[in-house]
């Protein structure tokens, strides 16, 4: 499972903002960081929700929880908690150049540069070209 759980650290940051999983009579409702793995793990697969491994327990549970979640406005406090302090481990810049040629940019062509042709297929399905013909 590594690669798919959040770190302590990070989970820490997370925690406040995931409802449930306090205690109740009989021990904990309901397990927070075990769901926002399963949510990590659909958004990294792309999965659907049928498709979710046993560990996260079973898709309709996590499913409703989601829906739960989006109309209790839980995960737009969660992404402005986390926007205002980024995590920049895996940021990477590319410093790569591609140049274009000229006229991809619109300049003029050099004289006696070679005007591209229609493929014989196109230029029969377009037809004639004046009415004389």
């Amino acid at each position: 499972m590594d690669g798919e759980v959040l770190r302590d650290d990070q989970w820490e940051k997370v925690k406040p903002f995931v409802p449930g999983g306090r205690k109740g009579r009989r021990g904990p409702r309901s397990d927070g960081r075990r769901f926002f793995d399963a949510l990590l793990w659909m958004a990294r697969s792309g999965a659907r929700w049928r498709d979710l491994p046993e560990r996260f327990g079973p898709y309709q549970t996590a499913k409703r929880r989601y829906y739960r979640w989006i109309e209790m406005g839980v995960f737009d406090r969660l992404f402005e908690a986390v926007a205002t302090d980024p995590d920049l481990e895996w940021l990477a810049i590319d410093a790569t150049v591609i140049r274009a040629q000229a006229q991809a940019a619109g300049a003029r062509r050099k004289r006696g540069d070679l005007k591209p042709k229609l493929s014989a297929a196109h230029a029969a399905a377009s037809g004639p070209r004046s009415m004389l013909s």
